[in-house]
């Protein structure tokens, strides 16, 4: 059973990721995810032209376990590598993302 449910998380991931689009808003420094109190976030702050600090992830209770906290870091991370930025992860939920799904592109970014 557990197989199957790991076969899907593919499949749900991508159901997710149409569903859910992820804005960033550069005033308010921030990834974003739906709207209100149905608002899931992940904010950074600007610590010199190239480089920004991943700090911070909110997913509210109603959103948990969807896979939204996965798609604002890839999200973030891909930003990164378009705009040539160098990242600095105090995020443990992100942190803890690179280690579960280590990326070369992604590593290349971090400030290590």
């Amino acid at each position: 059973m557990l197989r199957n449910l790991r076969k899907l998380e593919g499949p749900l991931l991508r159901m997710y990721s149409t569903q859910y689009k992820v804005e960033h808003d550069q005033n308010l420094k921030e990834f974003s995810l739906g709207t209100g109190t149905e608002k899931a976030v992940l904010q950074y702050r600007v610590l010199s032209p190239s480089k920004i600090e991943l700090e911070h992830t909110i997913v509210p209770e109603s959103l948990q376990g969807k896979g939204l906290g996965k798609l604002l870091a890839e999200a973030a991370l891909e930003y990164a590598l378009d705009k040539k930025l160098t990242v600095k992860v105090t995020c443990v939920f992100v942190q803890k993302y690179i280690e579960k799904n280590p990326k070369p592109e992604f590593n290349a970014v971090l400030d290590h």
